[in-house]
């Protein structure tokens, strides 16, 4: 929090000297404010009722307070496309260290035969919380789903999903494996549930014996119930982006455009330049969404006993964008068997996005992945635009543009325009009798 929090006002007033990317203004609105950095214009917000009632060049002399922001930038909320709750806080009971997918996979699958309502439940709303008091207002949480019977994570996220709402957007997207699909009974019982409960239908795609007809099976499955698919799609290093290139025919095929998405896509990063281009090309014809997931990319691809891994495994996200694929980056994993550190902080991501895949300025040019992009693949009723009408979820960076606020993260949390004082939970929390000790 930057210094000063408590004096914020505790009812309407005006965000003065507020830097907006320009990807978070209506295009129309671009030439009403002035330039204040390449990519960030002034503005002053009046926050009223919860939302934004207006968006000046300077403030109206109304009598509402006014904070001056003093330059710093202004987002709306956090939307965090890809996490997995379920596992999440789990590294510190699973021990070791995991360098490679396989060996993540095997330690969480463990670990999972422990797994207990309450102890999920623990986990996940700790993860929550951390999430809302970083400033994000949606969330998508991928739950491993790995034969016909429902999960019991599925249950908790669902009961969180209700708690939460007003507060947090929640969405559950099934997580099996691709070979489940083969037992029909089962992806059809896995579909059943998902529609039935308003989730997203998922599945992990890697290079396997007969994985064109199982992705056919998925996608009818999907459009006969009406579900939106997501994919963890091609997270490898192998000179092999079949799972890509069905994702991208099955889309089109169906006219499931702007319903799918695609994590990681590592594959992609080592796939000679024609073919990763003519791939993306799909993608962006179809309407498949990309996310980039930086953190869990790094820490898994390309590791091995004893070794400095020298593959960075990042999907090509800018030429994804240039070619117009839709780009997102998320959290992914957070302390756990996949991803030791990290904390749901959507900030930290898109600065360390930054680093890994030269996603230059990524406040002023970056920015829609973590907030306009992510909000219409979810479908949520806000897109994340700030307009007069809209609610008044923000983040107050203390930086004045990248620079700062990627190197210092400081900020507040605004929800419906009142200063979030709820901090951020204390990992003591999570020590409760039972199996995360």
């Amino acid at each position: 929090m930057v210094a000063g929090a408590a004096a914020f006002p505790a009812g309407d007033c005006w965000l003065a000297r507020a830097r907006v990317p320009e990807p978070l203004l209506d295009a129309m609105a671009h030439e009403a404010f002035a330039p204040a950095a390449p990519g960030l214009r002034t503005v002053c917000l009046r926050l009223r009722g919860g939302r934004i009632d207006a968006l000046a060049p300077a403030v109206v002399d109304d009598d509402l307070p006014v904070v001056d922001l003093a330059d710093g930038i202004v987002s709306s909320g956090w939307v965090d496309l890809h996490t997995h709750l379920d596992k999440s806080h789990t590294a510190t009971r699973i021990g070791g260290h995991h360098h490679t997918l396989r060996e993540a996979v095997a330690a969480s699958g463990e670990d999972r035969a422990r797994w207990t309502a309450g102890d999920i439940r623990r986990r996940m709303e700790f993860s929550l919380r951390t999430a809302h008091a970083h400033g994000t207002r949606a969330m998508r949480t991928h739950i491993d789903w790995v034969s016909a019977a429902t999960p019991p994570a599925w249950a908790v996220g669902q009961a969180l999903r209700r708690a939460w709402s007003g507060r947090m957007e929640l969405q559950l997207a099934s997580l099996s494996p691709l070979a489940l699909f083969a037992d029909t009974g089962a992806g059809a019982a896995v579909a059943a549930v998902v529609a039935e409960q308003g989730g997203v239908l998922g599945a992990s795609v890697h290079p396997m014996p007969g994985q064109r007809g199982l992705l056919e099976r998925v996608f009818d499955l999907a459009v006969a119930h009406g579900l939106d698919l997501d994919f963890h799609a091609d997270e490898h290093l192998q000179n092999d982006i079949e799972g890509l290139r069905g994702i991208a025919r099955l889309t089109a095929r169906h006219g499931w455009q702007g319903r799918v998405t695609v994590g990681h896509a590592c594959a992609l990063s080592v796939a000679p330049a024609d073919e990763g281009h003519a791939v993306l090309r799909a993608l962006a014809e179809a309407g498949v969404g990309l996310i980039g997931l930086p953190l869990a990319n790094l820490q898994l691809q390309d590791g091995g006993e004893g070794r400095t891994p020298r593959l960075r495994g990042i999907a090509p996200l800018r030429e994804a964008r240039a070619l117009g694929v839709a780009v997102s980056l998320a959290s992914d994993n957070v302390q756990d068997a996949f991803v030791p550190f990290a904390d749901f902080d959507l900030l930290q991501v898109l600065a360390l996005g930054a680093l890994a895949a030269h996603l230059d300025d990524p406040l002023a040019r970056w920015i829609a992945g973590i907030t306009t992009t992510p909000a219409a693949a979810m479908g949520l009723a806000w897109d994340g635009r700030l307009r007069v009408g809209a609610p008044a979820d923000l983040v107050l960076l203390a930086g004045r543009n990248s620079a700062e606020a990627c190197g210092r993260p400081q900020r507040r949390v605004l929800h419906r325009g009142r200063l979030l004082d709820a901090g951020l939970p204390d990992f003591r929390s999570l020590d409760a009798p039972g199996p995360t000790n």
